[in-house]
Parts: structure tokens; sequence; C-alpha cells
């Protein structure tokens, strides 16, 4: 029971500052036109165009830390390409916000669990 107790309060403890911080990070997404090339069905963020490369980000903060969301979005991290297999791919567009809206959109981005 005492680790329960001891585990719920360390997770409550480290997401407040988290939460606070990706507040408002749905409206930067937006604001920053992301839904051009991105939908979030969880969140009801629908793709400016209804095109066959638009990539659902619904679920994606399982898979990477906000860390990882600030380099990939400044071009600075590359992954595999889900586009050309075996092929390395960036971010196509840098990210053209401030540090502290680029900060606010990569940690919505890890909030994002739900497919």
């Amino acid at each position: 029971m005492r680790r329960y107790i001891l585990a719920f309060a360390v997770t409550a403890l480290t997401a407040a500052p988290f939460a606070a911080q990706a507040a408002g990070g749905k409206e930067t997404f937006l604001e920053q036109k992301c839904n051009k090339c991105h939908k979030i069905t969880s969140e009801g963020v629908a793709a400016l165009e209804d095109k066959p490369t638009i990539i659902d980000l619904s679920g994606v903060g399982k898979d990477h830390d906000v860390a990882w969301f600030k380099g990939w979005l400044t071009k600075e991290i590359e992954r595999d390409s889900i586009v050309k297999k075996g092929e390395k791919a960036k971010h196509k567009i840098a990210f053209k916000g401030t540090p502290a809206e680029l900060d606010t959109v990569a940690a919505f981005l890890k909030t994002l669990t739900k497919k």
C-alpha cells in the first residue's frame, strides 16, 4: 500500500508541471498550421486538406519523449522513413515558432497517447 501511495504522489507531482507546459499546445499546434500535414483524431483536430499523406498523430506520445519531439521538429533528429523503407528522414518543415511555443507543442505531443 505504501508503494502505491508513494508512486501516486510522485506521478502527481511530476505530471502537474508537465500538464501546465502542455496547456495551450493544441492551440499552438493550430496556430503554427501543423494541421497542414497532420491530424489528431483523438483530439478532434482535422487536417486542413484531405490528402493521402496526412499523418494522424493520435498516440504518438507513447513512442517519444519531449526532448525527442523538440529535436524532430527542429530537424536535429532523424528517424526511419515511413515513406522510403531503409532510409532516414527528418521532419519535412522546421518549426518556425518561438522556443516557448516549441516547448508547448512538444509537451502537447507527449500527451497524445490515445489512438
